[in-house]
C-alpha cells in the first residue's frame, strides 16, 4: 500500500511542479510589470521543495507496518492473579 501512496503523491507532485514551471516561465515573461513576481516565485520554489520532502517523509513514516515492530501477546483475561 505504501507504493500506491508514493505513486499517487508523486503524480500529484509532477502536476504541481509543471504548474510551477509554467508560472516561472510567465514570471520571466512579465517581470517588467511587477517587482514582486521574482520574489513570489522564489518563495513558491522554497515552499514546494519543503512540502515535497515533508510529504515523502510523512508517507514513509505513517505507512510503516505496525506489525513489524513486534506483536503484542494476548493474555488470558479470565485468570486473575492476586
Amino acid at each position: 500500500m505504501t507504493l500506491v501512496y508514493l505513486w499517487v503523491y508523486t503524480l500529484v507532485l509532477v502536476f504541481l511542479w509543471i504548474l510551477f514551471l509554467v508560472a516561472k516561465i510567465h514570471s520571466y515573461k512579465f517581470k517588467n510589470f511587477s517587482n514582486h513576481i521574482e520574489k513570489t516565485t522564489k518563495i513558491l520554489l522554497f515552499f514546494l521543495i519543503t512540502m515535497s520532502v515533508i510529504g515523502y517523509v510523512l508517507i514513509l513514516f505513517f505507512s510503516s507496518d505496525v506489525n513489524s515492530w513486534g506483536e503484542v501477546k494476548k493474555s488470558n483475561f479470565n485468570e486473575v492473579n492476586y
